[in-house]
C-alpha cells in the first residue's frame, strides 16, 4: 500500500559490481533426490507466509519430483526508466521446460512476478517487467526462478541477491550506514547524504524501542534534485503535484527536494517516511491511511519541524477551539483547523502521541501498535494499555494541553494492565 509524502508535497563501487557480474555468470545446479519431499516454503503468491522477514531471502531451493535442474547464463538487466529483465538458460533432466517464471522482491514480504518466454535463437528464457506499475530507480532487486517441466516436475531456486534497478550512476552518489542506504541525485547539496545518515543514526534507538526492533531490512532513501527526473519513473502514479512517495513494496522512500531544503529533507521528511515503513512492518492490521493516527504517528519521529506543531495545538486549546480527537471520527490528516490552517490531523495526532509517550513511555507505544488488529481498534487498544476509558484518555490529554479553563493539575498515572518502562524521549521543537 502506498503512502504519499508528508507534504502532498553513486558512484557504484566497481569492484563490488564486478563480483556481482562474475557471480551472475556462474552456472547454478541443484539436484533433487529421487522420492525427496519438497522443502516447505510459502506459496508462490504469498506475502511472506511463515517466513520471518529477517530470514525471508534464506528460503532455500526446493523441488518436487526427481529431476536434475540446471540454471546457467543467469543475468539481470536494468532498462531504467523502462523496467528491467531477467534471462537464464534453464533445463531439466526429465523433460523440456514447460513453464518458467521469475519472482522478484525489492523488500521482504513483497513480491512481483512475470512469466518468461523462450527464445529459440539464444536458448534463453527471458522475463520482462516494463515499469507498468511505476517503480523508482535504486530499489533492490532480489529474485528467484520458478520452473516446471513437461513431466510435471517443479523447481524453485534460492533467492539471487544483490541486483539494483539503476539509473545512470554518474548522476548519483551513494551513502550507506547500518540504518539506511541513501541515493542522492547530482544537484543536491553535497552534505545531503551524510545529513540523512546522521538523522537515521540519531533516531535508531527511538525506532527500536517504539516498535520493539529495527526494520528487518535497510530502507532506501532515493532523493531527487529536480522534478523532471523525479517524474521519469512515475508511470501511472496519479497526482502530478506529489513530490514524495513511500511504498513498503519498494522498501524505501522517494523524494524530490522542496522548499524546506536539506535539513527538512533529512531530519524531517526521511525520518517521517521511514516511520511509515515501520508501521507497515510492525502493525499487523496497519494504521488507518490518511488519518491522524497514521500521520501523527510518523510525525512523532521527526527531529526537525517546519513550525512548532505543539504550540499550534496549544493555541487552539487556549482559545477553546480544540476539536475532539478520540471522540467521533477525529480530524483527517490535512483537514483545516478553526485557525484556518491545514494539517490539523498531522499536528493533533503528533501532539497526542507526544503526550502518550511522555506519560507512558515508548514501550507503551509498542504495546499499543502490537494490539491493533481486525478485532481491536485504536481506541480499544488505548484503553487496554492505559486502563482508562476513551473519554478519560481524551480528558487527560486535553487537560495536559490546557484546554480546560482551570490550570492543569497533575493527575496520578494509573496502574497499567501492561506496564511499560518509561524511557526519556527528547521531543523536537521548531528550532531543532
Amino acid at each position: 500500500m502506498m503512502k504519499k509524502g508528508r507534504r502532498n508535497l553513486v558512484p557504484i563501487v566497481l569492484s563490488i559490481a564486478l563480483l556481482l557480474m562474475m557471480f551472475a555468470a556462474m552456472s547454478f545446479q541443484a539436484i533433487a533426490q529421487s522420492g525427496a519431499t519438497a522443502t516447505p516454503t510459502p506459496s508462490d503468491d504469498s506475502n511472506g507466509g511463515a517466513t520471518e522477514p529477517r530470514d525471508y531471502y534464506a528460503d532455500p531451493a526446493s523441488s518436487t519430483g526427481d529431476a536434475e535442474w540446471t540454471i546457467e547464463e543467469r543475468s539481470f538487466t536494468s532498462n531504467y526508466p523502462n523496467g528491467f529483465q531477467f534471462s537464464a538458460r534453464v533445463s531439466s533432466s526429465k523433460g523440456d521446460i514447460e513453464n518458467a517464471t521469475v519472482m522478484w522482491s525489492h523488500a521482504p514480504r513483497n513480491q512481483g512476478r512475470r512469466a518468461a518466454t523462450y527464445d529459440e535463437s539464444t536458448g534463453l528464457f527471458t522475463s520482462v517487467y516494463d515499469n507498468s506499475e511505476g517503480t523508482p530507480p535504486w530499489v533492490a532487486v532480489n529474485y528467484r526462478w520458478l520452473l516446471t517441466d513437461t513431466a510435471g516436475n517443479t523447481y524453485r531456486s534460492e533467492w539471487f541477491m544483490g541486483e539494483e534497478y539503476y539509473d545512470d550512476p554518474s548522476q548519483w552518489e551513494r551513502f550507506e550506514s547500518e540504518d539506511i542506504i541513501v541515493f542522492v541525485e547530482e544537484g543536491l547539496p553535497e552534505d545531503t547524504g551524510q545529513q540523512t545518515l546522521d538523522a537515521m543514526a540519531a533516531q535508531r534507538e527511538t525506532y527500536r524501542q517504539a516498535w520493539g526492533d529495527v526494520l528487518s531490512y535497510r530502507p532506501r532513501a532515493i532523493l531527487f534534485s529536480n522534478r523532471a527526473s523525479f517524474d521519469e519513473w512515475r508511470v501511472g502514479q496519479g497526482n502530478p503535484n506529489v513530490i514524495g512517495q513511500t511504498n513498503a513494496a519498494w522498501g524505501g522512500i522517494v523524494q524530490v527536494v522542496s522548499g524546506g531544503g536539506v535539513i527538512d529533507l533529512a531530519w524531517g521528511t526521511v525520518l517521517h517516511e521511514v516511520g511509515h515503513l515501520y508501521q507497515d512492518e510492525f502493525v499487523p492490521a496497519g494504521l488507518p491511511v490518511a488519518t491522524w493516527q497514521n500521520e501523527g504517528n510518523a510525525t512523532l519521529f521527526e527531529l526537525y519541524q517546519m513550525y512548532d506543531y505543539e504550540q499550534r495545538v496549544r493555541d487552539l486549546a487556549a482559545s477553546g477551539q480544540l476539536p475532539a480527537l478520540l471522540i467521533g471520527s477525529g480530524p483527517s490528516q490535512n483537514s483545516q483547523g478553526p485557525d484556518g490552517r491545514n494539517r490539523l490531523g498531522y499536528d493533533m495526532g503528533y501532539v497526542f502521541y507526544k503526550w502518550f509517550v511522555e506519560v507512558y513511555g515508548l514501550d507503551a507505544h509498542r504495546q499499543l501498535t502490537e494490539m491493533l488488529g481486525p478485532s481491536v481498534g485504536f481506541n480499544a487498544a488505548l484503553e487496554q494499555v492505559t486502563g482508562l476509558t476513551t473519554q478519560e484518555i481524551e480528558r487527560r490529554w486535553r487537560t495536559w494541553l490546557g484546554a480546560s479553563a482551570d490550570a492543569p493539575t497533575p493527575i496520578p498515572i494509573p496502574t497499567m494492565r501492561f506496564p511499560p518502562t518509561v524511557t526519556p524521549f527528547i521531543f523536537p521543537t521548531a528550532s531543532n
